[in-house]
């Protein structure tokens, strides 16, 4: 029979920030001195999300300390990208404030929302990069410490398919976006006015005070750097959306070697007293460790998926609207930008609540696991040391948002569920 588990550090104190740390032991044949590759597997987890969130400033130096050069340009990152950010909400809230057209303002809405949920995810991640570090941290030395070659297999299985969630928001949300930023204004097309004022439509609605924005070359600056404040804000829901996933699923793998720890545990060769206390330990270590890594997670994204979910659930229902406007107008080429834009919204609330209901599944495995245990095979005292692993394994794990919803599968066909009923009220009170 084979054996999986985790093998304690014999000084824990010195090598983890919890306390303790584990690594796993199997077979003779495949016994390493701990994982040589953990700092490529790392880079293979990590790669798409380190390099967005990387080039905002915000991706963390976990491993090493930073240089007073990598600090400047830290903060030159982040300078620019807020700069970016608020040279689009300002002039757009400035926009909003002056027009008098009902219909144009209500099209309005829907950038200014997105920008401003930007900001605030933004300042958000700024604010919880402490925590976002130790996040990373903790993945570091569960890849460091592994000497298992299926436990690290297990937990990259995990890291696989968060990388192919990341690479689907990616794809959907800069493909929408630059459709939104480039196409739509131009099929727009120019607008001449009764006074025979030709005017030039911007990629956001902005009102500038001290200008004419559409005067060259001021109009093709401003251009510009709208397009770019749409790559940071795009970036900033990709890099969320890829820290949700890279933390998440890397908390399923380490809970699939939980069961596989808990299924061992009674085998018949391990009936001797002190070899059963010692898997007893290691496996309430790791569930332990499981559970402070999660907490950690949710204490750094539960209100960036907050602002995420509210705010595209009040998106998805105008820009739903604004399908049916562009349908009576016979406007293909918008309602083909806006309905990319749908798509994309609807698939990165999907990848959060998607990773959270992959976790819940786990969690439930992880319970059905504890309670299906054949205690009876172990000495007495041990047996009644499994009532406490069940009674933990069986306390609710999932990842909320702002701890007001579960990120789930349902919660998912809620939020879609509202954006389609203030859709039809939306509808309703424009007829």
């Amino acid at each position: 029979m084979e054996a999986l588990f985790w093998e304690s550090n014999p000084n824990p104190r010195d090598q983890s920030p919890s306390g303790f740390h584990a690594s796993f032991t199997h077979k003779i044949d495949e016994r390493m001195l701990g994982n040589e590759r953990y700092n490529d597997d790392m880079i293979y987890i990590t790669k798409l999300t380190r390099n967005i969130l990387g080039l905002l400033g915000i991706w963390p130096s976990y491993n090493t300390s930073k240089s007073t050069g990598d600090k400047a340009r830290k903060y030159l990152l982040i300078a620019i990208s807020n700069i970016l950010l608020y040279c689009v909400l300002m002039p757009g809230v400035f926009f909003w404030i002056i027009e008098k057209r009902t219909r144009v303002r209500v099209q309005t809405i829907p950038l200014l929302i997105f920008v401003f949920m930007a900001c605030s995810k933004y300042s958000n991640l700024i604010f919880r990069e402490s925590n976002i570090k130790r996040c990373l941290q903790h993945i570091e030395e569960d890849y460091r410490f592994v000497t298992c070659a299926n436990a690290r297999n297990m937990m990259l299985e995990s890291a696989k398919v968060g990388r192919r969630l990341v690479t689907l928001c990616a794809i959907f949300m800069y493909s929408s976006g630059l459709s939104f930023r480039l196409v739509l204004p131009f099929a727009k097309g120019k607008i001449i006015t009764a006074q025979n004022v030709t005017i030039r439509p911007l990629p956001s609605p902005a009102y500038f005070i001290f200008f004419d924005v559409q005067v060259s070359p001021t109009y093709e600056l401003i251009f510009a750097i709208q397009v770019l404040s749409g790559m940071i804000t795009y970036s900033i829901t990709t890099g969320l959306c890829g820290l949700a996933t890279l933390f998440v699923m890397h908390a399923c793998g380490q809970l699939k070697i939980l069961v596989n720890l808990m299924r061992n545990l009674v085998e018949e060769q391990w009936q001797e007293k002190q070899e059963v206390d010692r898997k007893l330990a290691r496996m309430v270590e790791h569930q332990i460790r499981i559970r402070s890594f999660l907490e950690l997670v949710e204490n750094t994204l539960q209100q960036a998926c907050l602002i995420e979910l509210m705010g595209a659930t009040m998106i998805v229902c105008l820009l739903g609207y604004f399908i049916i406007m562009e349908w009576h107008n016979s406007n293909t080429i918008a309602m083909c930008s806006y309905f990319s834009s749908i798509a994309s919204m609807m698939i990165n609330m999907f990848m959060f609540c998607y990773t959270g209901e992959q976790l819940t599944v786990q969690a439930e495995k992880v319970a059905r696991t504890s309670c299906m245990l054949e205690w009876y095979r172990l000495p007495n005292k041990e047996a009644r040391g499994i009532v406490l692993v069940v009674i933990m394994s069986n306390l609710p794990t999932r990842i909320t948002a702002g701890k007001l919803m579960d990120l789930s599968l349902k919660t998912y066909g809620d939020v879609v569920k509202s954006a389609v009923t203030y859709f039809n009220m939306l509808l309703k009170v424009a007829d």
